[in-house]
């Protein structure tokens, strides 16, 4: 029979050990199968690592198998990615899927070898509450939430500057 202590040490290994699948603290993981890319662009569709304040920012988060084999991704719900914002002091201040209902439907995708599949998300440039993110250094990570290794991307830096200011009309 397990003491009371012998019972909390065991919940307590098991809540700590990794749950496989990508979160927005985990780390990169060295020469996984998969590798996750995150690009910006622009409402031109332009990449770029700048934006005016207000601009829609659109990511494009693309994984692709890097293995010589097929390998099948478990996604738990309809969602099949995410994108995360954080400003300079590492405060998350927007999330793609924050508000959002996925489907509970079991779905597995497989990944020809060296297959690419893209995911989209657009950002108008506000916090969770709706309100205006202000002009500064921002960052983005991407992740497929597939529960393998290497489906985060890594971090990318950007900027939104002050929005121009507008000319007066008249002669």
């Amino acid at each position: 029979m397990l003491t009371r202590a012998a019972l909390i040490s065991f919940f307590a290994a098991f809540l700590a050990a990794p749950a496989g699948g990508c979160a927005a603290h985990e780390d990169p993981v060295t020469q996984p199968d998969f590798e996750t890319r995150l690009v910006l662009k622009n409402s031109a569709g332009d990449e770029t690592r700048e934006f005016q304040a207000g601009d829609t920012i659109t990511f494009v988060v693309t994984l692709t198998n890097r293995a010589s084999v097929p390998r099948t991704l478990t996604f738990p719900t309809s969602q099949t990615h995410d994108c995360l914002v954080s400003a300079a002091d590492h405060k998350e201040v927007w999330r793609h899927s924050s508000g959002r209902m996925f489907a509970q439907v079991i779905t597995e995708v497989t990944f020809k070898p060296g297959e690419s599949r893209a995911f989209t998300a657009i950002w108008n440039q506000t916090d969770a509450k709706g309100s205006p993110v202000p002009p500064g250094e921002y960052e983005a990570v991407g992740l497929v939430n597939g529960r393998a290794p290497g489906c985060r991307s890594e971090p990318v830096r950007f900027t939104i500057r002050p929005a121009a200011a507008r000319k007066p009309a008249g002669p």
